[in-house]
């Protein structure tokens, strides 16, 4: 494990510095002040609160005069892993499935994981299909997978139920564009023969109750697509116990969709359009930068002045976002251990560890949870309270604290039946 830090650090003549707060504030203030939209990167982890999440894209969207937000673990895999809570199936109903069909790794890498085996072992009667064993199906390519798994389906008038017969939206086009691609190509994508994709439907359509459970980082947004589809061709998705979890890879990565974390997403999990860009100024009082941007293409011509990373358990960054931090005018890491490779920024940051900070944070079937912690904050300032001393130094005034930073962000959340934007075949 590399040192952990508890101060900032400024480069200077090449090396990294320890610094104060106060300095390392002033310092990010006077160099990360742009005019032009959209020519600051901010970009996260799942490794933070709700509270913190929601705190960055609004210092983002306002004090930075920017929408170029981002994750590392969706950078480049798309964003439209976002599913209606209603659609999810809830950790307590799988002790009523009647089949696991697991796709993940067979070992806890992540708290995650953690989560998913310990309601297994308390399920141990429960029959388990498990894929890329010697006995089953080896899937690489999940897209091919779950689209050929349809398309057999259909061909052979499988489908049933009240998605297919009356509540699903798009179902005719999505037919008749399912039928028309290549069968046998998406096959080949996995190795397989029509009669593995038989026997795989037989056992399915045998199975009252059955729960996907899918290790989402080995997904595609359209092989996710693809999963839904599936769920609601075969009438699964209506019934309690039965229907897909997608397993995310980081303690709060479906806070990053809650909060707002991409360029089109909004606070809410609602599109950044016109109607919310104006609710939201409305909110804070301010002007919110809401410009469309296009953040790989941006990086892949060199296009962001400052890049802000936000990354407090040293999670894997993609390699063209390392790269775009020698072409930035100015750059900043939030951690909390110093990276090897800390002489490419010009101010690090220190980070809490989610336990050290009390917050919300959304579990993986989107149930929000509160975290009271019972650890000593190590930080002069935590990351709410540095995120709004950066604010102050820009001119804006931010809550600092975790209840008041809650209320804010829950003004945002729309209650109600939201069915019209639900059950689309994709």
């Amino acid at each position: 494990m590399n040192q952990r830090i508890t101060t900032p650090y400024i480069k200077k003549n090449g090396r990294m510095e320890e610094a104060s707060f106060e300095e390392a504030f002033a310092f990010v203030a006077q160099r990360i002040q742009t005019v032009k939209p959209n020519s600051t990167l901010v970009m996260t982890s799942g490794s933070y609160s709700n509270e913190t999440l929601y705190l960055l894209q609004r210092f983002a969207r306002t004090a930075l005069n920017t929408n170029a937000l981002g994750s590392f673990d969706y950078y480049r895999r798309g964003t439209d892993f976002f599913a209606d809570k209603n659609d999810i199936l809830p950790f307590a109903e799988m002790f009523s499935s009647d089949k696991f069909y697991c796709m993940f790794p067979n070992v806890e890498t992540s708290e995650t994981l953690k989560a998913v085996f310990e309601i297994l072992k308390h399920c141990p009667d429960t029959p388990r299909y498990w894929f890329n064993t010697p006995d089953t199906l080896n899937i690489t390519d999940y897209y091919a997978f779950f689209r050929s798994v349809n398309f057999y389906l259909i061909q052979h008038h499988l489908e049933k139920g009240i998605y297919v017969e009356v509540l699903g939206k798009n179902y005719g086009a999505y037919k008749q564009a399912l039928l028309a691609d290549d069968y046998e190509a998406l096959l080949q994508k996995n190795n397989l023969q029509n009669i593995d994709i038989q026997k795989f439907v037989d056992d399915l359509i045998t199975v009252h109750t059955p729960a996907f459970i899918v290790w989402e980082r080995w997904l595609t947004e359209q092989a996710y697509h693809e999963l839904e589809n599936l769920c609601m061709l075969l009438d699964i998705q209506s019934k309690p116990a039965s229907g897909f979890l997608t397993i995310k890879g980081e303690l709060n990565s479906q806070g990053l969709f809650d909060m707002g974390m991409f360029p089109h997403i909004a606070p809410g999990g609602h599109a950044l359009d016109e109607t919310m860009r104006q609710k939201m100024e409305g909110v804070l009082g301010t002007a919110v930068c809401a410009e469309p941007i296009d953040v790989p293409a941006t990086l892949d011509r060199a296009g962001f002045c400052n890049v802000l990373l936000w990354n407090a358990l040293n999670v894997e960054i993609s390699q063209d976002i390392i790269n775009q931090l020698d072409k930035a005018d100015f750059s900043v890491l939030h951690t909390a251990f110093m990276p090897e490779n800390a002489d490419l920024y010009n101010v690090i940051l220190p980070a809490n560890l989610p336990e050290e900070l009390s917050g919300t944070y959304t579990d993986t079937s989107k149930v929000p949870h509160n975290f009271v912690s019972d650890v000593k904050n190590p930080l002069e300032y935590n990351n709410l309270q540095q995120i709004a001393e950066l604010a102050e130094r820009l001119g804006y005034t931010f809550p600092n604290d975790k209840d008041e930073v809650f209320l804010e962000y829950i003004s945002f959340m729309e209650a109600g039946c939201h069915s019209a934007e639900r059950h689309f075949f994709k």
